[in-house]
């Protein structure tokens, strides 16, 4: 199992925490997402069965306007 922990930027209401969830969610290999919302920013966690690197992150969220990186 892997863990990845990254950070989002330009989520403005909780329904972004919950819709950010839902997309990495989608991944494959992911088994679980965690996301802290604090303001407009949030920490994540995401545990699976590889490591998922920083661009299946950014597809998962393309066209959202949600910023990700690694931490």
């Amino acid at each position: 199992m892997a863990t990845t922990k990254f950070q989002l930027a330009n989520l403005n209401c909780s329904a972004c925490g919950k819709v950010s969830q839902m997309k990495i969610s989608r991944i494959k290999d992911v088994t679980q997402v965690r996301i802290e919302q604090n303001g407009g920013s949030a920490l994540g966690e995401l545990e699976a069965g590889r490591e998922i690197p920083i661009l299946e992150l950014e597809e998962a969220l393309a066209g959202t306007g949600y910023k990700v990186r690694l931490v």
